[in-house]
């Protein structure tokens, strides 16, 4: 995938039949139960990959910290310009990292990238640009004053703003820091996440089976994914479908979390009780209809201080709606803006038949169609299936109005890759 252009997704908050909402209206609904983590601690640089700022930065120096070299060459007094022809004769050798001589009067210093700037020079000509004839050199075109030179402060200048609060810190900024001399930064807590999925059918690995029960597979995944998004973690396990059972594993999880994540139980059958349990807890929230396939149910709320998010019941939909809600409600209580899922448009290599109405997510895979990059949709038996979730590279997403689909129309492809951290 190296070369493609990734693109952020749009969302269409028109695009929802009657009696279903966007999905940037159910982010925007789920992250209002959010409240920000005021807590925040001191890290060291080396740990501050993917912590969230608690305060603003300010560069305590400038960059570069003096006038250096931006290339290989000779550093010269270059005053109103030397024309092509000029001698001058080799004073020394400057390396990064060396203090230099100042710089006689109708000479020239060999400098290497990165090296202060000699006191006396105004100017570094390229090796390129020069011929060695005896121990001097003989300029082979016009250098006039500032020609390579990196100037002091041209990057930063002193006390201006770096980051913001709510910037998320990754390599990018960590070289920065680093270039500033930092050794710790001020970050908010870790969010806390409590995950528990519920079913009678359920069982914990290591479980024995009966003839009507399988293993949990929603929990251990939407565990990763916390962990991946740098949240510490607290394994709720598996909760029978009794309303009073999952009302207690909710209130115990909503003590020690700021946010507390279900799976099953959020549709409207017989035994989804996610708001029933929501109410036992003492919690308050809302049964959201999302214009979204899989994943159209979902329940957003709060228990205490800590936000609710009851997620589907099916694998896929389960992990489409993570990674939208989910990442919306972290985004609020990390007091960042949420990022849109990374993507790139490519072309389907096969039709695809479906309704319009809903915003759609499928797994698949990269595949090479007549020498290009393109998609293949894996395992179009549904939502509940594992092994085509394993096997893809991503999630292709469909938009609502775009029914049929023919071979070579392009579709929102959104590598693993790059979103599973949140």
């Amino acid at each position: 995938m190296s070369g493609m252009v990734t693109q952020p997704v749009k969302v269409h908050p028109c695009d929802a039949p009657d009696g279903l909402i966007s999905i940037e209206q159910a982010c925007f609904q789920a992250a209002a139960y959010a409240s920000v983590i005021k807590e925040h601690e001191e890290v060291s640089l080396g740990d501050a990959l993917g912590r969230t700022l608690a305060l603003p930065i300010r560069s305590v120096m400038p960059l570069p910290p003096f006038d250096q070299s931006a290339m290989d060459g000779y550093a010269l007094e270059a005053g109103g310009g030397l024309p092509s022809g000029t001698a001058l004769t080799i004073a020394g050798r400057i390396a990064a990292g060396d203090r230099g001589q100042p710089l006689p009067k109708g000479s020239a210093s060999r400098i290497l990238t990165g090296a202060r700037l000699p006191h006396g020079a105004d100017a570094v000509v390229m090796q390129e640009n020069v011929a060695n004839v005896g121990g001097r050199i003989v300029l082979t075109r016009m250098v006039r004053s500032g020609d390579n030179i990196r100037r002091r402060g041209e990057d930063v200048e002193p006390g201006e703003g770096l980051f913001q609060p709510g910037e998320r810190i990754d390599a990018r900024h960590i070289a920065l820091l680093a270039a500033q001399g930092l050794e710790r930064i001020s970050v908010r807590r870790k969010v806390r996440i409590g995950i528990l999925s519920t079913g009678n059918e359920l069982r914990l690995q290591g479980e024995q089976l009966t003839e009507v029960s399988f293993f949990d597979s929603n929990r251990p995944m939407l565990l990763a994914l916390a962990h991946q998004a740098g949240a510490d973690v607290l394994d709720g396990g598996v909760i029978r479908d009794d309303p009073q059972l999952i009302a207690e594993a909710l209130s115990e999880l909503a003590r020690h979390c700021d946010l507390v994540v279900t799976t099953g139980g959020a549709s409207v059958g017989d035994e989804d009780h996610s708001m029933v349990s929501l109410a036992r807890a003492n919690g308050r929230g809302e049964t959201l209809k999302i214009a979204l396939k899989p994943g159209k149910p979902a329940v957003v709320g709060v228990i205490g201080r800590a936000t609710y998010l009851g997620l589907p019941g099916n694998p896929v939909a389960a992990l489409v709606s993570w990674l939208l809600l989910g990442s919306a409600v972290l985004a609020a209580l990390d007091g960042r803006r949420s990022r849109p899922l990374p993507g790139m448009r490519l072309p389907m290599i096969h039709a695809f038949n479906r309704r319009a109405g809903r915003t759609e997510f499928a797994p698949a895979r990269i595949v090479h169609g007549n020498g290009n990059l393109a998609v293949e949709i894996l395992g179009r038996g549904g939502s509940a299936r594992l092994k085509p979730l394993a096997a893809a590279d991503g999630l292709v997403r469909i938009e609502p109005l775009h029914a049929p689909i023919a071979e070579g129309d392009e579709v929102m492809f959104h590598p693993f890759r790059d979103g599973f951290s949140v």
